[in-house]
């Protein structure tokens, strides 16, 4: 075998995964059915490619690695992904090359191969042994069939050994790689979790509530709607965390948490904007309304029993702040941030316990 052609050959490998990998990832709020066609799409021309850069035996005969696509087609994309890859292939196979019996046989090989692989990816078994036996697979398949290419034994038996080995060591490292891309992704996505999330609550955060609530102020603008915002503050919260001890304050922080995702709306957006002080956004919710969802939340968190431990249960209540915007009360999104603060400030100056708006008078 050519070390320099099979070199060339995974450098090339190598590079379409990784590309194919970032432009997925990139188009990943697509739907499912379009995301595995597309990725069908891409892994078939992917193995086109491959084709085009065979590996160079000692005797003038030319492999490829065409089939590692089509194993990360199955994989990711199943059946559908597959099944275009496989055609895309087939296709350009007797098109761009004279078609013969080793064409027919090769595309023998591939249907059977696609057929296999389909197979093992749709099992339950772990993802490493699936890889094993997408390579053994295809191993067996060329095995099987290189006779009827390459009527002569021992010159068949030197290119099985050969093509074994460069499949056996492509399906490893385009494993190799492809973990690593996607332990790579899912970092991601729990680093981008993190700082979108509340560590204590799971709620979104203050800077996610900043980006949240100015979308809701453009969308409301837009549709010439209505929004409402809640803050709700724990009263005496500190009392909590001296006499108890800060593990039980996080304790009634998480449970806050709990009830208010509990009293709102689906489409309710629930943040913890720091310390025991949390807020709710509210699209196409008018003042009455918010002014109900605020009173329930208040009782709710009143009757509520705060388990801390098997010894210590203790009651806490809320304050809570609202505004609105509509037509009769065109603000800005600061404006309705500070008019819900100044309700909260006047629930907690009134006795505290209570939900207070904020009314502007000239």
């Amino acid at each position: 075998m050519g070390l320099k052609d099979f070199f060339i050959d995974f450098c090339i490998l190598c590079t379409g995964i990784f590309l194919i990998h970032h432009f997925n990832t990139k188009m990943s709020s697509e739907s499912s059915i379009r995301k595995r066609i597309r990725g069908g799409v891409l892994h078939g021309l992917f193995g086109v490619l491959l084709m085009k850069f065979g590996i160079q035996l000692n005797d003038g005969l030319l492999i490829d690695l065409r089939t590692i696509p089509m194993m990360i087609a199955a994989y990711v994309g199943g059946w559908v992904s597959i099944l275009v890859a496989t055609i895309i292939i087939i296709i350009c196979r007797l098109t761009f090359y004279p078609i013969s019996y080793s064409s027919l046989i090769n595309v023998v090989v591939l249907t059977l191969s696609a057929t296999a692989f389909t197979l093992i990816t749709s099992s339950s078994m772990k993802v490493k042994k699936k890889w094993i036996l997408m390579a053994l697979s295809f191993i067996i398949i060329i095995g099987s069939i290189i006779q009827a290419i390459i009527p002569d034994f021992t010159k068949a038996s030197i290119i099985f050994v050969q093509y074994a080995f460069a499949i056996v060591c492509a399906t490893y490292g385009t494993y190799q790689l492809k973990s690593y891309l996607w332990r790579i992704d899912d970092n991601y996505e729990k680093l981008t979790e993190f700082a979108q999330r509340d560590f204590l609550t799971g709620l979104n955060n203050a800077r996610t509530f900043d980006v949240v609530i100015n979308s809701a102020y453009v969308t409301a603008i837009e549709r010439q709607d209505e929004l409402s915002l809640i803050i709700i503050d724990i009263d005496y919260f500190k009392q909590v965390n001296d006499t108890y001890g800060h593990p039980a304050g996080d304790e009634v922080l998480k449970e806050i948490g709990r009830i208010l995702i509990q009293s709102c709306r689906s489409e309710d957006i629930v943040s913890r904007n720091g310390g025991e002080e949390f807020s709710i956004i509210m699209p196409a919710c008018d003042s009455t309304s918010a002014k109900k969802s605020a009173e329930r939340i208040r009782q709710s968190v009143e009757q509520s029993v705060f388990k801390i431990n098997k010894d210590v249960e203790l009651q806490v209540t809320v304050s809570i702040g609202y505004s609105t915007l509509n037509q009769k009360n065109m603000i800005s999104v600061g404006q309705l941030i500070h008019q819900a603060d100044e309700g909260l400030y006047m629930a907690k100056q009134t006795g505290r316990n209570r939900i207070s708006r904020y009314l502007h008078t000239v």
